[in-house]
Parts: C-alpha cells; sequence; structure tokens
C-alpha cells in the first residue's frame, strides 16, 4: 500500500507532508513520513494514519525525513498508538532527526513509543523480542502463519515446523524445541481461550524472526485475559496429563525468555528458541 498526502497551497516540495507505506516483515508495516509534522501536515495524514494504525498488525514509522514535529504531530503519534494497541498491535518510532528525537523525550512520547535506530531493531522491538543491549545487529527473516482457533488450526503449526526447518535448515534439536512450543501454545489457547462473543476473527497469529543464533517467536490471539505462565506446574508424585502446567513446563524447558503479556483485549506470548 502506497500513499502519498499533500498539503495545498504550498509551493515548493520541502513544505510537503508525503507518507507511503511498506511491509517490511510479516504482519509488520513500515510507514515513511517526509516534511513537517506541525499542525497543518498533522492533519494532512491523520486520516490516512488512523485508518491504518486501526487495520495494521504492527507500525514502524520512519521519521528520519522529518524535519519539525509539533504538539499535533504528537497527538497524531499516540493517538495512533493506542489504536494499534486496542487490538493487541505495537508502534515503534524509526531513526528520528536529532530536533524530532529531542521533542519525543521532552514530551515524554518516547515512553510511550519506542524509538529505535536500526530497523531489524525495531522489528524485533514491535513484535515483542528485544534484543540483548550488547548483542550486535545481525540479519535476520521472517515468517508469519495464521491459523483457525480450532484442532484444525493447531494441526497446521506442525506443517509449518515442517516448512520452517527446510527453509532455514535447522538443526534435529532446534526443530524439535519449535515444533514442541508451538504445539503446546497454540493447543493451550485452542483449548481455554475462547474470543469474545463480538469478535469477527477467531484466528491466532504467529510470526517467527529467525536469527543466526537463535528464533524468536510471537503467539497472539485475541480472547479473554488468561496467564499461562501462572499456571501452576502439576505436583510432585502426579501425571495429570491432561493438566496445562505439564505443557508450560515443557515450554520452559526447551524456550528461553517466556514472556506472557496482555495489550488490550489481545494475549500476547513471546519466547526465543536457541538454534
Amino acid at each position: 500500500m502506497t500513499s502519498h498526502v499533500r498539503i495545498p497551497g504550498r509551493r515548493d516540495d520541502t513544505q510537503t507532508m508525503l507518507l507511503d507505506t511498506e511491509e517490511v516483515a510479516p504482519g509488520v508495516t513500515k510507514v515513511n513520513l517526509r516534511g513537517r509534522l506541525d499542525a497543518a501536515g498533522a492533519r494532512s495524514i491523520e486520516p490516512t494514519f488512523s485508518t491504518l494504525a486501526h487495520t495494521q498488525y504492527d507500525m514502524i514509522v520512519d521519521l528520519s525525513r522529518v524535519s519539525f514535529i509539533a504538539s499535533m504531530g504528537l497527538r497524531v503519534l499516540i493517538a495512533g498508538c493506542r489504536a494499534l494497541a486496542a487490538h493487541g498491535g505495537r508502534m515503534g518510532i524509526l531513526r528520528p532527526d536529532t530536533s524530532v528525537e529531542a521533542v519525543l523525550i521532552s514530551s515524554g512520547t518516547d515512553m510511550l513509543i519506542p524509538v529505535f535506530a536500526d530497523l531489524g531493531e525495531a522489528i524485533r522491538g514491535v513484535c515483542g523480542v528485544l534484543a540483548d543491549d550488547d548483542s550486535p545487529t545481525v540479519a535476520s527473516r521472517a515468517f508469519a502463519l495464521q491459523v483457525d482457533r480450532d484442532a484444525a488450526g493447531a494441526a497446521r503449526v506442525g506443517t509449518w515446523v515442517d516448512e520452517l526447518a527446510g527453509t532455514l535448515t535447522l538443526g534435529s534439536r532446534t526443530e524439535y524445541a519449535l515444533r514442541l512450543c508451538l504445539e503446546e501454545a497454540v493447543g493451550l489457547i485452542v483449548a481455554n481461550a475462547a474470543p469474545p462473543p463480538d469478535t469477527a476473527e477467531d484466528l491466532v497469529l504467529l510470526r517467527l524472526i529467525a536469527e543466526p543464533a537463535r528464533l524468536c517467536v510471537t503467539i497472539q490471539d485475541r480472547g479473554p485475559p488468561i496467564h499461562p505462565l501462572t499456571t501452576p506446574l502439576p505436583a510432585s508424585g502426579h501425571e495429570p496429563f491432561d493438566d496445562p502446567g505439564v505443557g508450560l513446563g515443557l515450554m520452559r524447558q526447551y524456550a528461553r525468555e517466556v514472556i506472557w503479556s496482555r495489550i488490550g483485549d489481545t494475549n500476547r506470548l513471546t519466547m526465543t528458541v536457541p538454534r
């Protein structure tokens, strides 16, 4: 999707507010802005920006070519961030100009919308998996799958892992760990997390970012706030294999940084699987 928005009545292109979009990873839309986010510029992009925030999964807003930002521009960004959060999405800001970044910091906007200097770091950030502070930027590949929240959808996960294993040339241990974690997590959602009655899409979204040393996984669904990581593990001496605590215990053994978060009406489970 590409959209160019121009402010009427300007005589030179340096005063024109431009907006275009590109998909930089499955489910991640990069919004490129150019010009001045003053009152007139903010008004000109607000309808398109708001529509994107209500319809996309996650957004990265590239401000590297925005030379000025005022309160109206901040309001557009914050309103978009909140619209994304309402359906489980996230927003990040990429490479703002020094003067623009100073406004983001002084206004506290950077506390609501994280700022990133690198596109790969921004993708990992909005997908819920941040790189370690001392780790270098590495090449990554992104994959995504949407499945129905039912037994047939859960069964598709195994087929997806087969495809990933071939595409990424995963070792047998990594493939096993990934398969176990994804099937346990999606199975738990299917069995325990029915969506709200007014939810049109009864889907589970899986996203995977493959890095040389690890696989960063995000599993997202709209449903009641069930916190899977607080489910108690089975007591010693018992084997209740239908208890979700068994599957959670296995995930903790095979994955690292298993984190659950609630954003709006959406559950998000993130984890990393070593390669």
